[in-house]
């Protein structure tokens, strides 16, 4: 068992402090959780997608706010999962997925790249 050790300040000296405390083992369940909603978004953006191709102008609506909003917490997440390491690179991955699925940046970045093209 690997043992903490400290120095004990508002006492007599500089005496040394052994403690039995382990180190938390973090997992990388945030980063995961972070490629999740990721996926999710890029399901909703493509039901939005697929929803205003079939006529479903509100239903299309609604997918896209569901995809705002996941993007927005897939990227909290993944930011999140980043600052505390608990899954660094799973963490980044979901941040990625989660900004690039989302319709709104999705929308702003064709029209930069339809822009470029013409």
């Amino acid at each position: 068992m690997a043992e903490a050790r400290g120095i004990e300040v508002f006492g007599r000296g500089a005496t040394v402090v052994e403690t039995g405390v382990e180190p938390v083992r973090r997992g990388p369940w945030l980063g995961i959780l972070s490629i999740l909603l990721g996926v999710l978004v890029a399901s909703a953006t493509a039901l939005g997608v697929l929803s205003m191709a079939g006529g479903d102008a509100e239903g299309a609506r609604w997918w896209a706010y569901a995809a705002i909003g996941g993007g927005i917490l897939g990227a909290v997440c993944g930011v999140t999962a980043m600052v505390t390491r608990r899954g660094t690179a799973t963490g980044f991955a979901g941040l990625l997925v989660s900004l690039l699925a989302n319709p709104w940046i999705l929308t702003r970045l064709l029209e930069a790249a339809a822009s470029l093209g013409a």
